[in-house]
């Protein structure tokens, strides 16, 4: 089986990612009546910031995401990619919220971290599966990234598993702002 994000050997160290593997959990939803199954996905954002060509590390490759756009690899953001599967799994509680983005497309989980101290925010959409899948709603990891010196523009929050059934549901997902 082919691994979802191939290693990367950087100065010498060879990082791996089995922990991004895509993964599937089940959550119960009030809303849907029904027991749906979440199938989740990363991106390489989670282990990589924006490409500067002037601090781009010297022969570092330079990464591409999805849309191709040009990524450098980011040790931090590595480093706490390791807890993301952990995180994504704990959002499957009936206290956890989420906070709609700017975007208004995406959502935020946000936490306090110690190594760096500070916030730590995931960024990941959610949406109803086609049909012919196996699972009921897609959610993709966009990013994580620990907030260094300007927090992101949030607005409400929901829970999460409102969220979910909302989605499957096909019901408005917008918070009061």
């Amino acid at each position: 089986m082919t691994a979802y994000f191939p290693e990367l050997t950087i100065g010498g160290q060879t990082y791996s990612f089995p922990h991004l593997e895509p993964f599937t959990f089940t959550i119960p939803s009030e809303l849907a009546k029904r027991d749906l199954r979440v199938h989740v996905t990363f991106s390489s954002h989670c282990f990589s910031r924006g490409y500067e060509e002037a601090t781009h590390p010297e022969g570092e490759p330079i990464l591409l995401d999805g849309a191709k756009r040009q990524r450098t690899f980011c040790s931090i953001r590595y480093r706490l990619s390791l807890v993301l599967p952990a995180v994504i799994q704990g959002l499957n509680h009936p206290q956890a919220k989420v906070r709609e983005t700017a975007a208004l497309r995406n959502w935020a989980y946000s936490m306090t971290i110690d190594d760096p101290s500070g916030p730590y925010h995931v960024f990941f959409e959610v949406r109803r599966a086609a049909e012919d899948k196996p699972q009921d709603i897609n959610l993709v990891v966009e990013s994580a990234y620990h907030e260094n010196d300007r927090p992101p523009k949030l607005h409400g929050k929901m829970g999460f598993m409102l969220l979910c059934g909302k989605v499957y549901m096909r019901q408005p997902t917008s918070t009061k702002r």
